[in-house]
């Protein structure tokens, strides 16, 4: 990154870019991963030849702004992580994709990151996931959702401890029946689950 900034980067890669439609129905990872950025175009000319981000042997993927926008699609993190990518670079994600990548254990920095990496710096896990709850800093740090809830089922993790202070809710922790009844809200504090 010492000769380009973020400016000089592609923005808006969107998930239709990195898995066209007719890519997502392959759900073998190594036919997904062949055709990664398949949809990225150069005078109606693929930019990246079938087999190229998977056999180039890279680790870390880099970008502008917005990366992942468009659809919701999970095949477009997946090409990323079957081709060995274990780190997405770049200036901010949709919110959907971010999740994907969470979801596959896919760490995820900005461009600091990526200069302190390019000039040998070994950079902890924990400051990848430290801007997120502690549930969602426990599925990447175990490698996904898939192995975090292995290990859950299997003893090997715990969740922590529930908060019962006064905070802002998500849709979901403010539960509402369809009579208007509010079972769980910011407003009435969640008592601890019994152990």
């Amino acid at each position: 990154m010492r000769d380009l900034t973020v400016d000089d980067l592609l923005d808006d890669i969107n998930t239709d870019v990195m898995t066209p439609a007719w890519v997502c129905f392959d759900h073998e990872p190594g036919v997904i991963a062949e055709n990664a950025y398949a949809g990225l175009l150069h005078e109606g000319e693929r930019v990246f030849n079938p087999g190229a981000l998977k056999d180039g042997g890279f680790e870390v993927i880099v970008s502008g702004h917005r990366k992942g926008t468009g659809s919701s699609r999970e095949t477009a993190p997946q090409c990323e992580r079957w081709s060995g990518i274990r780190i997405v670079i770049a200036a901010s994600f949709a919110p959907i994709h971010e999740r994907n990548n969470i979801n596959l254990g896919q760490v995820m920095g900005d461009h600091k990151m990526l200069e302190r990496l390019q000039d040998g710096e070994s950079i902890p896990l924990a400051e990848f996931t430290q801007q997120y709850d502690p549930v969602t800093r426990l599925i990447l740090e175990n490698g996904g959702i898939l192995p975090f809830a292995k290990k859950l089922k299997s003893g090997e993790i715990d969740l922590p401890d529930v908060s019962t202070e006064r905070r802002g809710m998500t849709m979901v922790e403010n539960v509402k029946c369809s009579d208007g009844t509010v079972l769980v809200s910011a407003a009435t504090p969640v008592p601890p689950v019994p152990t």
